[in-house]
C-alpha cells in the first residue's frame, strides 16, 4: 500500500457510486464530494473525490496546510490527483451520537467553536460544519473533519444554527438525546429546503 497513487487508479467511481475498489480498502465515510477508505494496517484514511469534484483535492490540501493544527483537525499525510491521505480518527460523528444516544456536552460545542475560531484567525471562512463533519474521538477530543469549503465567500450558518437548537432545546434534561435515522434525515431535509428557520442564532 506504499504507492497510494497506484491504489487510487484501481478505484473506479461513477457519479457517487464506487464501482470497483481493492478488496483491502473498507469504506468508512461518504460525503457530498468524496468517499473515504480505511488504509489497512495504518492509522490513515484515503479520501478519494468523486469525478465531478477531483479539483477539490488540491483545494482542501492547501487549507489543511494553512490550518496545520492536529488539536482541531486531522493530520494531512499526502496529497495527489483527486485524493488525500489523512489521519484515521477513532470515534463517532455528532450525527452518530444522536443516533446512539451519546450525550453531546456543552464542552464539545465549545471545542468546535475553538476549532472554527482558529480557522478564522487563519483568514479562512469555516463553512459546511454540521453533524457529520464533527467527530467526537474515543479519547474525548473533538475534530472538525471536512474543511474543503473553508474558502467560500458566502456566510454559512450551519454551525450557528445547530448551536441555537442545542442551547434552546437539546441541553435541557427533558429533551430526548437519541433519535432514529429517519427523524434526523427528515429534519435535515426540511432545514435544507428552508422549511425550518432559526430566528435567533448563538
Amino acid at each position: 500500500m506504499n504507492d497510494i497513487a497506484n491504489v487510487v487508479t484501481r478505484i473506479i467511481i461513477k457519479g457517487e457510486t464506487v464501482v470497483t475498489k481493492p478488496d483491502e480498502l473498507v469504506i468508512v465515510g461518504r460525503g457530498r464530494s468524496a468517499v473515504v477508505f480505511k488504509l489497512p494496517g495504518e492509522k490513515k484514511v484515503l479520501k478519494v473525490f468523486y469525478p465531478e469534484y477531483v479539483h477539490l483535492a488540491a483545494q482542501e490540501a492547501s487549507i489543511y496546510h494553512e490550518l496545520d493544527n492536529a488539536n482541531y483537525y486531522p493530520i494531512l499525510y499526502e496529497e495527489g490527483a483527486g485524493y488525500l491521505v489523512l489521519e484515521y480518527l477513532e470515534g463517532m460523528t455528532l450525527y452518530e451520537c444522536l443516533r446512539q444516544g451519546i450525550v453531546i456536552t456543552e464542552e464539545i460545542i465549545k471545542k468546535v467553536d475553538q476549532a472554527l475560531d482558529y480557522a478564522r484567525q487563519k483568514d479562512l471562512n469555516p463553512s459546511d460544519t454540521h453533524l457529520q463533519n464533527v467527530m467526537l474521538l474515543s479519547s474525548g477530543e473533538v475534530r472538525v473533519i471536512d474543511v474543503v469549503r473553508f474558502r467560500q465567500s458566502t456566510i454559512c450558518t450551519h454551525w450557528d444554527d445547530l448551536k441555537s437548537v442545542y442551547y434552546a432545546y437539546y441541553q435541557h434534561s427533558y429533551f430526548p438525546k437519541k433519535y432514529p435515522k429517519w427523524v434526523i434525515e427528515t429534519i435535515i431535509k426540511l432545514y435544507r429546503h428552508g422549511y425550518i428557520r432559526i430566528k435567533k442564532r448563538m
